[in-house]
């Protein structure tokens, strides 16, 4: 990351400090099985990463889960693989503001939907997204640990370093799948 890049990101953290004094939202645990509607961030840094976000958005949908999805791709042309899917939303970095904020209308819709349960699958420390996943009015939010304080999460999963992938994925499935609500 470089100089600018950085200063934008670090008044981004300030502005974002400031509309999470202010923000409220419902919590409702809810595990993966009881979840209906359910809204996935990930980083797209490659064919891989979409490919493992799309086979995971399948499985859900299989098993009667409406999914929403949104990926960060850090540069401003879509790659081959993607223009021809164009199943998800990206923000592109053309779509942030100069604090880094996601200002598109998609996001702004996926922020304030309530789903049942966010996702956040990024194993990077992408601000937009983190950005997302802490304004997002979902009633159970579901993220990777990575040692930061301040995480917008009501459940992480922490393995020490960064899960990358499929693993995440099952370790995200193990662990909202094996607690009872009630």
């Amino acid at each position: 990351m470089n100089f600018i890049t950085k200063i934008r990101v670090t008044l981004g953290w300030y502005f974002l400090r400031k509309e999470l004094s202010k923000f409220k939202r419902e919590l409702k645990a809810a595990n993966l099985v009881d979840a209906r509607e359910i809204g996935i961030l990930f980083s797209m840094e490659s064919e891989a990463d979409y490919d493992r976000v799309s086979r995971f958005a399948t499985e859900l949908n299989q098993v009667g889960k409406k999914v929403q999805i949104i990926g960060y791709y850090q540069f401003n042309k879509l790659p081959p693989y993607y223009a021809q899917k164009l199943a998800y939303d990206l923000i592109l970095p053309k779509n942030l503001d100069f604090f880094m904020r996601p200002k598109a209308d998609f996001v702004r819709k996926f922020m304030h939907y309530e789903f049942d349960m966010l996702i956040d699958l990024s194993t990077r420390d992408d601000f937009p997204l983190h950005y997302i996943a802490s304004l997002s009015k979902a009633k159970f939010k579901l993220g990777q640990s990575s040692g930061e304080s301040g995480l917008p999460y009501d459940l992480m999963i922490d393995s020490g370093d960064q899960m990358e992938g499929d693993e995440l994925i099952r370790q995200m499935v193990h662990y909202t799948s094996a607690f009872k609500i009630s």
